[in-house]
């Protein structure tokens, strides 16, 4: 992306500064962000929004101006287009949007701090205490099934099916383990848990900061919709007490951190006393959950040539894939833990 094309897309936008500078933000795996800088301070978020991912990309700005026009606050504010729409599209199909910086805010890629987990617990809290009552069946689905893990292990199966022998001998172990392991969430789908309007991607990078420490809200809103709480707190939760990220390999660092967990929760606490039992029993078991899930979908996509999410080099889906789910197999280890914690 070289800076005229950025200042032409910048163009169609209501604002009047010209760019100075860009910088490509390289953390998130589906949509193409920069921040802009003018006068050499950050003002916007510029995004092109993956059509091949989000295939209605309407849908989204839809759901945000729902929220918006009901006067809750969920922290992003977007810059309308010359046509007064939240967003411009160039080439037929590529959808911008253009947001405000927060200034002198900041994101965690990780973390061992437990003033970050208490903040990042307050946040998740303040999110869903402020939606608790909203009217779900006037949202769209941005992604089906997004968080089914029975349809993630049927598109994982069909997958497997299809790669050669030498290949699924290659896999055979991980593809016995997510076959095992996936037994043991049967349970989630198989109980009656309240729907809700969920983030359904509230990992500890899309938490917003400020320089102090402050924790502010949840960005990369594209996923907001009807969903599980036990999607947003297990995803904030696994991406909190592992100590690692997500691409080491050394898989015997990867930990449980029960002291972040100490944290979270005493930042969710109103949100824990506002759910109801049947949600509140399954909290540990989402922890373990959500890594599996995604580790699963890593795989998926490495086995079917990586289309879904960008990577920089050909094994770093497996290299996910295979942290994931050995992090799931911790999570599982400190079910009791969490559920000690959590009931007191």
């Amino acid at each position: 992306m070289d800076k005229d094309l950025l200042n032409e897309i910048l163009s169609n936008f209501e604002i009047t500064d010209n760019l100075k500078t860009f910088k490509k933000i390289s953390s998130g795996y589906i949509n193409d962000t920069f921040k802009i800088y003018i006068d050499g301070y950050p003002r916007y978020i510029l995004q092109k929004i993956n059509s091949k991912v989000f295939t209605k990309p309407k849908d989204i700005f839809y759901n945000i101006d729902l929220i918006k026009k009901k006067s809750i606050n969920i922290g992003i504010t977007l810059v309308n287009s010359k046509l007064n729409l939240p967003y411009i599209i160039t080439n037929n199909s590529d959808y911008w949007r253009l947001m405000n910086y927060e200034y002198d805010s900041k994101t965690y890629d990780s973390t061992i701090d437990p003033e970050i987990a208490l903040e990042c617990g307050k946040v998740l809290s303040n999110f869903h205490t402020s939606l608790e009552d909203i009217d779900l069946s006037e949202f769209k689905y941005i992604l089906k099934d997004f968080h089914k893990l029975p349809t993630r292990i049927r598109q994982f199966n069909e997958v497997c099916k299809n790669i050669n022998t030498e290949t699924k001998r290659k896999y055979s172990n991980l593809i016995n383990t997510i076959n095992i392991l996936s037994k043991r969430f049967k349970i989630i789908y198989s109980s009656s848990l309240k729907l809700r309007l969920c983030h359904n991607d509230s990992k500890l990078n899309n938490i917003l900061f400020s320089k102090s420490k402050k924790g502010l809200y949840l960005i990369d809103i594209d996923t907001i919709m009807p969903g599980l709480i036990l999607y947003d707190f297990g995803d904030t939760v696994r991406t909190l007490v592992n100590p690692t990220s997500e691409e080491e390999t050394d898989l015997s660092k990867i930990k449980f951190n029960k002291e972040m967990f100490d944290s979270f929760i005493s930042g969710f606490k109103t949100a824990l006393l506002n759910i109801e039992e049947n949600e509140r029993n399954l909290l540990p078991l989402s922890v373990a959950l959500m890594p599996f899930m995604h580790g699963v979908r890593a795989l998926t996509d490495h086995l079917n040539g990586n289309k879904y999410f960008k990577v920089n080099y050909p094994n770093q889906n497996l290299i996910r894939a295979k942290n994931l789910i050995k992090f799931s197999q911790v999570a599982l280890k400190n079910e009791e833990y969490m559920k000690k914690i959590i009931n007191s």
